[in-house]
């Protein structure tokens, strides 16, 4: 029946679907070659503002966040008209059993602080790593936490897995600063195309209708380099590209899933939640193509030292 299903998703055009961009773990200020992060984010900013797409960042303290040229760069992009949402100060797995409710929650509001004052503030909070307790008084506590200050959770719909692509680039460009960055453009732009396609499937299988998408990517040196040709590719398969909030406001955006551990992209929890088993596992059966499990991450891996990347 399953498999019955994810065929019939599968004869669905993907065309004049919906996607809002958002980066990660902002400012990011670790050493970089070739393009230090305030290049980086003037970059980006750049390939935003040539194609006139509006991104929302969430920023911790842990990546610079809090430190004077951390927030100035924060602020560039507020004041650029761009949005900043809070991912904590730390970059806590909230699903670690030394990770109590009360450090989390004050960890958040620490994190709070390094944005509130900033253009372009929203209360939006995204878990790190997608993690949002591992029993149920941590999950619900957090929830209650998240209300009591006027949150809603900055949930992702496509998740990816670009952070292993930008340090096997960053591992290339320390030992070689002149090396060719095409291949690992082209690998990239792969990969965001096989999340895009199966997280697209199974939101529709989940929700039942197409649902506007978060991408979730990092600021990060691969995106100084590649965001305008990301923004590019999508726009050549028929994608268009939203404000971040109009995507927040659609209802499934609004959901506190009740999965444990609790968390991971919005379909995946939900399923969970559900009980709805063996989506994951149909799409790969039905897929051969080389680059159709490009969203994981052992693939994508396996896939980078195939092409010595």
């Amino acid at each position: 029946m399953l498999r019955c299903l994810l065929l019939a998703l599968l004869a669905l055009p993907l065309f004049a679907q919906q996607l809002a961009l958002s980066l990660d773990d902002a400012p990011f200020l670790h050493p970089a070659p070739r393009m230090e992060a305030p290049a980086q984010h003037r970059a980006m900013q750049a390939a935003l503002k040539a194609r006139n797409v509006r991104a929302i960042l969430f920023a911790n303290g842990v990546n610079g966040g809090d430190t004077p040229e951390g927030k100035a760069l924060l602020r560039t992009w507020g004041e650029a008209g761009h949005l900043l949402a809070n991912h904590s100060y730390s970059h806590r797995d909230f699903n670690r059993e030394d990770v109590s409710l009360e450090a989390y929650e004050a960890d958040a509001v620490k994190g709070e602080a390094i944005i509130r004052d900033l253009p372009g503030f929203t209360r939006l909070y995204r878990y790190p790593f997608l993690r949002a307790g591992n029993t149920a008084a941590k999950r619900d506590g957090f929830y209650a936490f998240l209300k009591a200050r006027n949150y809603a959770i900055g949930h992702v719909s496509i998740d990816t897995a670009d952070y292993l692509l930008d340090e096997r680039l960053r591992k290339r460009l320390e030992k070689e600063p002149g090396a060719d960055l095409a291949p690992y453009r082209d690998l990239y732009l792969k990969h965001l195309w096989a999340c895009a396609r199966f997280y697209d499937a199974w939101s529709r299988d989940i929700f039942g209708r197409e649902i506007p998408h978060v991408i979730l990517m990092h600021s990060r040196l691969l995106n100084g380099f590649f965001l305008g040709d990301v923004i590019d590719f999508f726009r050549g398969k028929g994608w268009t590209w939203i404000d971040p909030m109009s995507a927040f406001r659609d209802s499934a955006y609004a959901l506190m899933p009740r999965n444990l551990p609790a968390g991971e992209a919005l379909a995946d929890a939900v399923s969970a939640e559900r009980g709805r088993k063996g989506f994951v596992q149909a799409w790969r059966d039905g897929h051969t193509g080389p680059d159709d499990l490009l969203f994981s991450e052992r693939r994508l891996t396996e896939r980078m030292d195939q092409l010595g990347l």
